[in-house]
């Protein structure tokens, strides 16, 4: 009975999108790169899919079928002026037809959910270990050294360094939360503005490979949690790095003030952690 009510929902919500004709912004995986950002409208639904078609692409492949998509849009709530909700649902492309006027239209299957989702990636979204397996920090490092040669001051693979995990995460920053007694044992004395370098690796889904990451940060707060015992330190990002032929750290301007490839991963995980939440009635 309630998946038949959640369904039931859906359809309510596809059939108010086709009567606001709203703009629908695609956000896919890397395998459908070329559909990331270009806009879309709705040009039918029944119980078992979604019609949709794009008109800003030059060609389409049947390589697309199985891929996953995203679409975001707003709807108004009634009377108009009462305000707007930015809503998104994900769903699986099932077919791909390039029409003779060049427009592209997209079958995806009937989303099992719509609800309301912040859409920039800037979003901080909490995070598990599965998520963010493994993290380090060191004082800042100079671009050229050789890091191997550097011992981190925290370390979430070693065992030593139980107390430590990531709290939150954006493209432009993260918070850590460290017990005390970790604190005084590897940060005895920290303070607004001092720099420090992360590697990080990011999951998306338990069956993907993880992704690295190299910044540069700046320690912005630190906020102590008696009750809990621990402390938590907001970094912000200021560079991105990778690793030369020699294993030396070469660090760069980060670009539009967020971390290359990390918006991906926030997207998603926000993503996963709204598509569970109730559709909002218009």
């Amino acid at each position: 009975m309630e998946a038949a009510s959640k369904r039931k929902q859906v359809l309510d919500m596809l059939d108010i999108i086709l009567a606001q004709r709203p703009t629908l912004k695609l956000e896919c995986g890397e395998d459908v790169a070329v559909l990331n950002g270009v806009t879309a409208s709705l040009l039918s639904h029944c119980p078992s899919g979604v019609a949709i078609e794009v008109a800003s692409l030059d060609g389409a492949s049947p390589q697309w079928v199985g891929a996953e998509a995203s679409c975001f849009f707003r709807v108004n709530e009634d009377p108009p002026h009462a305000g707007a909700h930015m809503l998104t649902f994900t769903s699986r492309i099932c077919s791909v037809n390039c029409q003779p006027n060049g427009v592209v239209m997209l079958v995806l299957a009937l989303p099992e959910s719509i609800g309301r989702v912040q859409r920039r990636r800037c979003v901080r979204v909490d995070v598990t270990q599965e998520k963010v397996p493994s993290l380090k920090l060191w004082p800042e490092l100079p671009s050229g050294v050789a890091v191997a040669r550097k011992q981190p001051l925290l370390d979430t693979e070693d065992s030593v360094n139980t107390g430590i995990r990531v709290n939150n995460i954006s493209a432009t920053g993260l918070s850590l939360k460290i017990a005390e007694d970790l604190m005084r044992q590897a940060l005895p004395q920290q303070n607004k503005g001092q720099r420090y370098s992360l590697f990080f690796t990011a999951l998306s889904s338990p069956n993907c490979p993880v992704t690295h990451f190299w910044v540069n940060a700046i320690l912005q707060n630190v906020i102590e949690n008696t009750q809990e015992s621990e402390v938590c330190l907001g970094f912000e990002f200021i560079a991105e790095g990778e690793l030369d032929e020699r294993k030396r750290i070469v660090w760069q301007p980060l670009k539009c003030d967020e971390v290359s490839g990390l918006g991906k991963f926030i997207f998603k995980w926000n993503l996963d952690n709204f598509r569970d939440k109730p559709l909002v009635e218009c």
